[in-house]
């Protein structure tokens, strides 16, 4: 491996030495981002807040207040009694994963590096595996993450029923669990 310069002082310099790992480590977090979601994502921004609508005043605008003041307070991580376990959560989507993308790149190469391997062939399959393997470990667990954050309502069955006579005139329920899913 030819010898690398002692520190990488510009951007230009950058791009010399990571250029090619960044670019097989973005197509290996393309695959992956679609291989998990099958679509581009959007970024998305959770906030799970709860208010206590005991302690409202009975004025309309010191209650838009004190609520506007309660949530700014909720997002700097002020938290009472009844939203202790709620969260903030956010997630860049798609460009949270060329991010981890271009990370596992750089450090694909400099794995290489260590190894003294100084095979292009090396630093393509790695680079395009760590990005596809770093982006698939991420996401799963930020989609345990965002499974816990977020109510799942959506998925509960739902239970549909109808009221029949029965023969000796009493009136009976019959329930049926549908699944929405």
């Amino acid at each position: 491996m030819a010898e690398m310069e002692e520190q990488i002082t510009s951007i230009p310099q950058f791009i010399q030495w990571f250029g090619l790992p960044i670019a097989m480590s973005l197509i290996g977090g393309l695959i992956g981002h679609f291989v998990k979601n099958g679509i581009i994502e959007l970024p998305k921004f959770v906030i799970e807040y709860t208010e206590d609508p005991a302690s409202w005043p009975a004025n309309w605008f010191l209650r838009s207040l004190q609520r506007t003041g309660r949530f700014l307070l909720f997002l700097l991580g002020y938290r009472n009694r009844t939203n202790a376990t709620d969260k903030v959560f956010f997630d860049l989507g798609f460009l949270g994963d060329l991010l981890i993308a271009i990370g596992t790149g750089i450090l694909a190469k400099t794995a290489l590096a260590l190894a003294n391997t100084d095979s292009p062939y090396a630093v393509i399959s790695s680079s395009l595996l760590a990005g596809y393997a770093g982006l698939s470990y991420l996401k799963t667990k930020q989609n345990k993450e965002i499974a816990s954050t977020v109510i799942e309502t959506l998925d509960e069955p739902e239970e549909t029923g109808v009221e029949v006579g029965s023969s000796d005139g009493r009136k009976e329920r019959l329930t049926r669990t549908v699944d929405k899913g």
